[in-house]
């Protein structure tokens, strides 16, 4: 099982794995690695391993050809400091 995806996880990736998590995220329905290599300067191995890692963070996954970057869940707010006194 892969671990919560949240934003301190992608904080922690190396840029490249940001970048092409951005990349994946700004096509809900996923992209291809062929996709991504258009859009991105990087060899393919590196790109698939990158994906890999991602992967193993719990930031995205593949199915049916294309990957897709998990949603990022945004820490909860605690409603008591919304509020004005």
């Amino acid at each position: 099982m892969h671990p919560q995806a949240d934003s301190a996880t992608l904080n922690v990736q190396p840029r490249q794995r940001r970048i092409v998590y951005e990349r994946l995220a700004a096509v809900p329905a996923g992209r291809s690695v062929r996709e991504l290599l258009d859009d991105l300067d990087m060899p393919e191995s590196e790109l698939r391993e990158t994906l890999r890692k991602l992967d193993q963070a719990g930031l995205a996954r593949r199915g049916k050809g294309v990957w897709q970057a998990i949603p990022i869940e945004q820490p909860e707010r605690d409603s008591t400091t919304d509020a004005v006194a």
